[in-house]
């Protein structure tokens, strides 16, 4: 009778001491998750800073048209991604940053083709002219929509690699720190007379 009664115990049971290793992970896991979002929020903090900088830098120029909604729509889904980072995932989002994102290349064509024309061969730093400048603009806008376009991050499926994870934040964070590092080097002492990017600033 012992026998069959044992035959039908469970061979195991779990009790507290078993679960806390998953309460654990579960714990770790949030917690990497939050600290993400909140690296990502101050990412996007610093391209918003950026963007509404250059909007403004352009308020005065012949162009304005142009380049101030072209800074201008970059700088509104940063703050959308500082307020509510899903939101990078929400369909009209995406539709936003993809337009954004094509306009740019399509622009970015025509100013390699403006580049190619002013410096007519010549080896030389292209950031001295108006049209190297307006190129490198629409590079960083690029590489900003792109990143919202195809991350994944505030998706229904975000990466599920740590590491990939971790250096697509390190990577996304270097690209938001050297614009503004770049551009403050502008106001150093004299040092906008010797770095060509700072040509017309003052």
């Amino acid at each position: 009778m012992n026998g069959n009664v044992k035959e039908y115990l469970p061979q195991s049971q779990s009790g507290p001491a078993d679960l806390a290793p998953a309460y654990r992970d579960r714990a770790h896991s949030g917690t990497a998750k939050g600290m993400a979002v909140m690296v990502w929020r101050i990412i996007n903090s610093l391209m918003a800073t950026f963007f509404f900088l250059a909007a403004m830098v352009n308020v005065n120029d012949g162009d304005w048209y142009i380049w101030v909604p072209l800074y201008g729509f970059p700088c509104g889904l940063c703050a959308l991604a500082v307020l509510r980072p899903s939101i990078t995932g929400h369909i009209l989002f995406r539709l936003i940053a993809g337009t954004e994102f094509s306009l740019c290349l399509l622009y970015g064509i025509y100013q390699i083709y403006s580049l190619t024309t002013v410096i007519s061969g010549v080896l030389e730093n292209h950031l001295q002219h108006e049209e190297g400048r307006e190129l490198g603009g629409l590079i960083i806008i690029l590489a900003w929509t792109g990143l919202f376009m195809f991350s994944g991050f505030g998706s229904s499926q975000p990466m599920s690699n740590s590491t990939m994870f971790a250096v697509f934040l390190w990577t996304t964070g270097t690209l938001a720190v050297l614009p503004l590092l770049t551009w403050s080097l502008c106001f150093v002492g004299d040092w906008h007379r010797k770095l060509a990017h700072c040509n017309n600033m003052f």
